[in-house]
């Protein structure tokens, strides 16, 4: 299977944001989509999740109902814990499974307290794991690392690389370290 778009173009008003663009990837690939500040990789995220539609182009092989996103911003449920965030992603939610799944990567002592009550650092790794547990073909994390310290940052790509489990995985970054961890293959807008 191969998932892209070709001559996707998005416009705010007079803005141009994506100009003909257009690329492919096959399943099963990690990647990891640098460009500057402002480019337009959130844009181009917004477009393959079917968040947005293009002005122009069209998407290839991307079925938005079997899509997992990490956004940049914060998308958990504030006042459920993250064992119940992740569980809201799943068929038929595990609770003890997902709670082994957060504690290799979030303190125990945090799974059952209200996200709103956590750091940023403990809601980005909360969010990282409803997205690795989704059931899904893509993956999809928007600058998925940004506000952790290092120790955490190398085991949350951990945690990632090893429940990859042949999805395509697109990240943004603005850091070629976290592209190589990943082993990812670095794609410039």
């Amino acid at each position: 299977m191969i998932y892209g778009c070709e001559g996707l173009c998005k416009r705010y008003g007079p803005l141009t944001v994506l100009d003909r663009v257009s690329l492919s990837f096959p399943a099963g690939a990690c990647v990891a989509i640098m460009a500057p500040s402002g480019s337009g990789k959130t844009t181009l995220f917004r477009l393959l999740a079917g968040l947005e539609a293009p002005d122009e182009g069209r998407l290839l092989g991307f079925d938005q109902s079997k899509i997992a996103m990490v956004f940049q911003e914060d998308r958990l449920c504030g006042h459920l814990s993250p064992v119940t965030n992740v569980a809201l992603v799943q068929p038929r939610p595990d609770r003890a499974a997902i709670r082994r799944e957060l504690e290799t990567i979030l303190p125990s002592g945090c799974l059952d307290r209200p996200v709103n009550t956590l750091s940023g650092g403990m809601k980005r790794r909360a969010a990282i794991v409803r997205a690795m547990l989704a059931p899904s073909d893509v993956l999809l994390l928007d600058e998925p690392f940004t506000g952790l310290d290092e120790e955490n940052r190398e085991n949350v790509i951990r945690f990632v690389r090893e429940r990859q489990k042949g999805r395509l995985l697109l990240m943004t970054t603005h850091l070629r370290e976290e592209a190589a961890a990943l082993g990812a293959e670095i794609v410039r807008l």
